[in-house]
């Protein structure tokens, strides 16, 4: 998973972000073909993987994740939402950027909402050097923030967000917190900030670990209320997670 984390953390930062800031912005799907490829739609029964033909592989395994992966999510989330997604390989670096801008073209996934409504759009370079167990759980972040974000506030924390996506994301996986989030430390002093510079690798995973702390004392359902009750706010008190309990939860986890 070591991979997988750092393509989250490189690829997918900010995307919940993104989502906001294209939010207004009028643009329209881009036919997924080259002069050598022709566009494909496979369906699944959650929705629907639009790519080149020369990305058919890619494009297969994503949609038979497809199913699976809303699923998981709707597990979770017992929330009013559409509970299928939109997907999009583009098939070329032109059309990545049209779709996600210049500033996010290098993420494995984003969650877009655009004039063509909400969307995950897969990098194809990044997505195929992943595993079936990474690329699932690249495809539940996602679809957790197409799923939350009519309930969320723009001004939500990243530590929130990103790290409620990862919680939904990584559950099922049967990996343990230290093996999903190897760079953590027990050493924590205030929630995570940095999210765009050079320690949004330790952002993402002491987020993660933060709603994994959470679950420990509030249980699933709790974590759950816990995100929708604090990410509708329009501002959230950093005191809402007890940050000495939370260190000492990592002190026992991992030592």
């Amino acid at each position: 998973m070591k991979n997988l984390r750092t393509l989250l953390a490189i690829t997918v930062a900010m995307t919940f972000l993104l989502g906001i800031t294209v939010a207004l912005r009028p643009v329209e799907l881009q036919p997924t073909a080259t002069t050598h490829c022709n566009e494909a739609v496979l369906t699944a029964a959650s929705g629907t993987v639009t790519s080149s033909s020369c990305d058919g592989e890619l494009a297969s395994r994503v949609s038979g994740l497809l199913d699976t992966s809303v699923a998981g999510v709707a597990d979770v989330l017992d929330i009013s939402w559409i509970r299928r997604v939109d997907v999009v390989v583009p098939a070329s670096d032109d059309e990545l950027v049209s779709l996600v801008g210049p500033a996010f073209a290098d993420m494995a996934g984003v969650a877009i909402r655009d004039g063509s409504g909400q969307r995950v759009v897969i990098n194809r370079v990044r997505a195929s050097a992943l595993s079936d167990l990474e690329l699932g759980v690249l495809l539940r972040h996602e679809i957790t923030h197409v799923a939350t974000r009519d309930l969320t506030s723009d001004t939500a924390p990243l530590w929130l967000v990103e790290g409620f996506a990862d919680w939904v994301a990584f559950r099922g996986t049967g990996l343990s917190l230290r093996q999903a989030a190897p760079l953590l430390k027990p050493d924590v002093s205030a929630l995570p900030a940095d999210f765009g510079g050079a320690g949004r690798d330790l952002a993402y995973q002491q987020a993660y670990s933060i709603m994994v702390y959470l679950e420990s004392s509030l249980g699933e359902r709790g974590v759950v209320d816990f995100f929708l009750r604090q990410a509708s706010s329009s501002a959230v008190d950093s005191g809402v997670v007890d940050v000495a309990g939370w260190r000492e939860f990592l002190r026992t986890s991992i030592g």
